[in-house]
């Protein structure tokens, strides 16, 4: 009774004696660095809302942003690659286990009474013991390659939520100078018809009243070419939320309505946790160091155990029999496991330059970022003066020229200081709210990983 679970003891005892040949992963990120240079470190919080773009206290964005995230082509593309990294981890997995299955077979007989067909059926068991941790790397790999395709997945949400708010800030901006325009349109129409009264009373040149109506054509003109804009930036916007772009349009909000927030920093060594590309990349660099060891593996003995063997001869010296049978050694390949080793080395080494290199540009992109809200808030608020000034001006000198104090030129040189500095504000504006959507964006986005 005893001598028929000596098999049984002595394949668990062979299962678990086996080594694991996996090298240990150690994350290499350099010297991280300990501060920013763009942004102040007393400004340092720990939380983003996983909402940011909700403080810039916009209802359209919050409604097309949501939009985006349940209708986006790629996103949703992104969503079966996760499904089939699911599958690949499955397969991955399947070496863990032992294969069964039915052999079934026909075959003919001749008996007094004529020829008849047999049907038999034997069930059959194979199980590749896992000396070297073989396959208990492949299961982690598959799983490291399935987390890496759920990173992508979050990392292209934040790309998506950034290019949705950075379309619809444009389109609001462009709105902005439409309406300048438009205003600025009917300024050049109030003069047209001054500097027509004047012509035909004698007080002014045939010269002056050929400059105002070309400014009145080039004025229609730039109106044109910013309602095209919108058009385009429409179309995006139309793409990005998966919808066609003929049935798509959008009534942007007032721009200078548009809040501008104060976003909260992050310390440099969070983003490791913060950003789902590191993590993406990060997953990928493990599956990466897991195939080295598979690689290894290769180059030592491989054991398959047969059910039906060993219920043949369920003795240990069958058993033992039996083992050394199926016990399978490489001995030469042609190169075929030094290349494979090899190739699995390189290809770790690719992957951690990548990460190394991803690293350094996410630290980029937070300074970048930082640096150009820092500039065009300041640069903002000198335009926001020049622009008082520049209506000002304009007010002083198209009174100036009714009654006839200044002369044309000076008049049109106020003119068109002034619609140039209220194009020029709103473009700093703009400036402004999409450097903060790339400094959400670069922290993570109040992405968490849980």
């Amino acid at each position: 009774m005893i001598t028929q679970h000596i098999p049984i003891v002595l394949v668990a005892s062979l299962l678990l004696s086996g080594c694991n040949l996996m090298p240990n992963f150690e994350l290499q990120t350099g010297e991280l660095p300990n501060h920013w240079r763009n942004i102040d470190s007393d400004t340092t919080a720990s939380k983003i809302d996983p909402q940011w773009w909700q403080a810039f206290g916009s209802p359209q964005l919050n409604r097309l942003i949501t939009e985006a995230l349940a209708y986006n082509n790629d996103l949703a593309s992104a969503t079966q690659r996760i499904a089939q990294a699911r599958a690949q981890s499955k397969i991955a997995s399947a070496d863990l286990w032992p294969v069964i299955g039915i052999d079934g077979n026909i075959h003919s007989q001749h008996d007094s009474l004529g020829e008849t067909r047999k049907k038999t059926a034997s069930l059959f068991a194979v199980y590749e013991v896992d000396l070297w941790g073989a396959n208990r790397g492949k299961r982690d790999a598959g799983q490291d390659r399935y987390l890496s395709t759920v990173f992508a997945r979050d990392a292209l949400r934040l790309v998506i939520m950034a290019e949705v708010s950075q379309a619809y800030f444009d389109l609001a901006a462009t709105s902005e100078r439409v309406r300048i325009a438009q205003a600025f349109l009917q300024n050049v129409r109030d003069v047209l018809n001054i500097v027509e009264a004047k012509f035909q009373a004698g007080a002014v040149s045939a010269l002056d009243l050929a400059q105002q109506k070309t400014e009145l054509a080039s004025t229609k003109a730039s109106l044109v070419l910013l309602q095209q804009q919108q058009s385009l930036i429409e179309n995006t916007l139309s793409i990005l939320l998966g919808r066609p772009p003929a049935d798509f349009q959008v009534i942007a909000e007032r721009f200078a309505d548009l809040n501008l927030p104060s976003v909260q920093s992050q310390q440099p060594y969070s983003l490791l946790l913060r950003r789902p590309d590191l993590q993406q990349a990060e997953m990928q660099l493990k599956a990466a160091n897991i195939d080295v060891g598979i690689a290894l593996s290769a180059f030592y003995p491989s054991l398959q155990i047969n059910l039906d063997t060993i219920l043949a001869n369920p003795q240990p010296a069958g058993l033992a029999l039996a083992m050394a049978a199926n016990l399978a050694q490489p001995l030469f390949q042609g190169g075929r496991l030094e290349g494979g080793l090899e190739y699995a080395k390189a290809h770790y080494a690719e992957l951690m330059e990548i990460y190394q290199q991803t690293l350094l540009v996410v630290f980029k992109e937070v300074e970048d970022a930082a640096a150009v809200r820092n500039h065009s808030s300041q640069r903002l608020l000198a335009l926001s003066e020049a622009v008082a000034r520049a209506r000002e001006a304009y007010q002083i000198s198209f009174e100036q020229y009714r009654v006839g104090a200044i002369d044309y030129q000076t008049l049109l040189n106020t003119q068109r200081s002034l619609i140039s500095t209220e194009n020029t504000e709103v473009l700093a504006r703009l400036d402004v709210m999409q450097a903060l959507v790339q400094l959400y964006k670069a922290f993570g986005g109040g992405w968490q990983n849980t």
